[in-house]
């Protein structure tokens, strides 16, 4: 996960100061209920905060988190190449979401 994050380009790791990203097993029943996940969806990777397109000037005094989640990116992951790029994908998409990106935005620029 670390090479992931240490490749994302400078213009974006210099302004994610406030944001922790952390490793989970799995999302917890209270986030997969927030997410109105059903039990058959799948989380690898979730951003919880506000994106620095809905601040303003405001920036929260608590870091924003990206957590990946372990578990279900090893159960999708046929190979350690495979492993490397789900993992790859999912902070991409978690730190797309920190600066704004909805979903669909995504799914259009193929990071969904």
């Amino acid at each position: 996960m670390r090479d992931s994050i240490a490749s994302l380009p400078d213009r974006f790791l210099l302004k994610m100061g406030n944001v922790s990203v952390i490793v989970a097993s799995k999302p917890t029943p209270t986030q997969r209920a927030e997410n109105d996940l059903d039990p058959d969806d799948t989380l690898y990777g979730l951003y919880e905060g506000v994106p620095l397109t809905e601040r303003g000037g405001y920036v929260p005094p608590l870091p924003d988190v990206i957590t990946i989640f372990q578990e279900p990116i090893e159960a999708s992951s046929t190979s350690e190449d495979d492993l490397t790029r789900q993992v790859r994908t999912t902070v991409a998409h978690e730190v797309a979401h920190y600066f704004g990106f909805s979903d669909q935005q995504l799914d259009e620029l193929g990071i969904g």
